[in-house]
């Protein structure tokens, strides 16, 4: 079925179908509306076959009177093909006029009325003025002429009263039986004509869309050209209209055909563009518009705001001249105005919204905002796709950066893996080598220094590999509640003789309540370590060294101060990256990474490391959150 609708002669059937029941259900309507009116709902059928027989009588006997007082008409009618009889009597109750052989107490009578009129004549050869039931007495005169109307029993003739009964006697008969029909032919009309607008631009065994050479025309226009036609086919019907009941029957039948036809091609062009989704795009209008907007999108920004406010100011002045004189006209333009404008200078600041809120998400870091610029327009949606772009476009570099650090790292970690095997082998060897007994003393003065060296390449190994695992976050951390009082302490007393050695005097100063912070007990050491440690290779001998606690705002405050002995010409951003020494010479047994190592396991315990230099003073400051007791 469905692939006989998308052929031309389905589409021909179906069509022919919903013309059918199109009219017929247009029928059944005017069918109900004129028995509504007519009271075939709520009177008998003997009550509305005389109503409609006594009109009908009425008229036929306004006829009769007005012949016979007119035109001089034969006294005695014929009774030929009619039921109707009368006798008509003048004012002084004779018989004006009558029907031959009629015989009022031998011919039955069905019913029997009186009609008066009210006859004026001011001329003796002007028509006379007649009126039923009137109370119309012109010059104070009063001519009455009465009708007795008569029908025959059984209605032998057929005539427009035999006529009248057989069609009030069908219409009573159906006046319920036609709300069915009417539901039948409108549903069908529905399913006949969906079946039309689904079977537009289809083809039978294909599932792409053909439109017809119609779908070129734009949308617009071509409902323009059919309503124009439907337009002027009323008055062309109406010229061919003539006494002929054929000729016009054909005619009307044929405007009414054409006018179908075209509300048919019309629908299924208008479904075919909708399948398409070029309904609206394929409009004058749309295009025009697109033009404008293509025009004025390339006007800059600047402009197009100075045109916009220019245009409302030539507007304003132009309504001002025009209504001058009319106060209340203006009044009502310029509200209306102000109605027109609001929504749109509100919704311009909605848009200015997203993207400040997007503009804020770039710079607050979140490379995954997108900018919703689906309802945007103009400088907005450029804008708006301008820093989405930005966004991928720094998300990229971000992933590319990240990609290149995960594999340096990897680097790193596998290549000193690798090192560390035969590096063992090497200071194993070494140190057996120092110890074995020899004269010839400068083999044992290079077996100490093969030996130095090999463990000095071992700890450095160490400690890249430490850092790398830590700067990646794939070191373990156990976090606890910790005193990091003590550990300070430890570290101090750790590091006595070696500061001692090294001419510098400690000063350790902490509060008499004890601090508790989150952290890895092994971790933190690790990072005391690596901080006493550079103390101890770079402060300036004879200077002092500050070891301090403090709670500051919820935070445990740890602070390494110190005197450095080479000048530091480095920013504490580039002191903190790795192999970067504050010895310049790089004389001294460090490399570079002690500074890097603790400020990765700070970050792995949730702390902060910050570095300040003032002259040669130099400070590291740690910061942990307190624990709430």
């Amino acid at each position: 079925m469905k692939r006989f609708t998308r052929t031309v002669a389905g589409k021909v059937t179906t069509a022919v179908v919903f013309v059918f029941f199109l009219l017929v259900t247009i029928t059944c309507g005017a069918g109900i509306a004129v028995l509504a009116s007519s009271g075939f709902y709520y009177e008998s059928k003997e009550d509305l076959t005389k109503k409609h027989i006594r009109d009908s009588m009425g008229n036929e006997s306004y006829s009769i009177v007005y012949n016979v007082l007119d035109s001089g008409s034969p006294v005695f009618y014929p009774v030929s093909g009619t039921n109707f009889r009368f006798v008509l009597y003048d004012p002084s109750g004779k018989v004006a006029a009558q029907s031959e052989g009629l015989d009022p107490e031998k011919n039955g009578i069905q019913w029997e009325y009186d009609f008066y009129f009210s006859v004026e004549s001011d001329q003796s050869d002007a028509p006379p003025q007649i009126y039923l039931n009137g109370p119309y007495y012109p010059n104070g005169e009063k001519n009455v002429y009465t009708l007795r109307a008569y029908l025959e029993e059984g209605l032998p003739a057929a005539d427009q009263y035999a006529q009248i009964v057989r069609l009030t006697d069908f219409a009573y008969s159906m006046r319920y039986a036609v709300y069915p029909i009417a539901v039948i032919a409108m549903l069908l009309t529905v399913t006949s004509f969906t079946t039309l607008l689904c079977a537009a631009a289809r083809r039978p065994g294909s599932s792409e869309l053909h439109p017809g050479p119609l779908n070129r025309v734009p949308t617009d226009l071509l409902i323009l050209c059919t309503v124009t036609g439907i337009v002027i086919l009323g008055p062309v019907t109406r010229s061919f209209y003539s006494s002929n009941m054929l000729v016009s029957s054909t005619v009307g039948v044929a405007a009414c055909l054409t006018i179908i036809s075209a509300f048919i091609g019309l629908s299924m062009s208008i479904a075919a563009r909708v399948k398409q989704k070029t309904l609206f795009k394929n409009t004058v209008v749309w295009k025009f518009c697109k033009l404008l907007g293509w025009l004025f999108r390339s006007i800059p920004l600047v402009w197009k705001t100075s045109l916009s406010i220019g245009g409302v100011l030539l507007l304003d002045l132009l309504v001002f001249f025009c209504n001058a004189n009319y106060p209340e006209r203006l009044f009502f333009f310029l509200i209306l105005e102000k109605l027109l404008l609001a929504p749109v200078i509100l919704y311009s600041a909605l848009l200015l919204r997203k993207l400040q809120k997007g503009g804020e998400a770039l710079a607050n870091g979140d490379l995954t905002y997108q900018v919703d610029t689906r309802r945007m327009f103009w400088d907005f949606k450029l804008h708006g796709e301008n820093l989405n772009n930005i966004s991928e476009g720094m998300a990229r570099a971000v992933e590319q950066r990240m990609k290149s650090e995960r594999m340096k790292t990897e680097l790193i970690t596998n290549v000193s893996h690798d090192i560390k095997t035969p590096l063992t082998s090497i200071i194993n060897y070494a140190d057996l080598i120092s110890k074995e007994p020899s004269d010839n003393q400068t083999i044992t003065e290079y077996s100490k220094v093969l030996l130095r060296q090999s463990e000095r390449l071992k700890r450095l190994i160490d400690d890249l590999v430490e850092a790398s695992k830590a700067s990646t976050g794939n070191l373990e951390v156990t976090l606890a509640p910790c005193e990091i009082g003590v550990l300070l302490t430890q570290a101090a007393g750790e590091y006595e003789q070696r500061l001692r050695d090294a001419g510098l005097e400690l000063v350790t100063v902490q509060p008499e309540l004890p601090v508790q912070i989150l952290a890895d007990g092994r971790r933190l050491w690790r990072v005391f370590d690596n901080l006493m440690g550079n103390i101890c290779k770079y402060a300036q001998n004879g200077t002092r060294v500050y070891l301090t606690l403090e709670g500051v705002k919820g935070e445990a405050v740890i602070t390494f101060k110190n005197i450095s002995r080479a000048a530091l010409n480095l920013s504490p951003d580039e002191l903190i990256e790795r192999f970067v020494r504050g010895d310049a010479s790089r004389s001294t047994d460090g490399n570079g990474l002690g500074l890097s190592i603790a400020r990765s396991l700070t970050e792995l315990q949730k702390g902060r490391m910050e570095l300040a230099i003032d002259g040669d003073l130099f400070k590291v400051i740690l910061r942990f959150p307190l624990i709430i007791q």
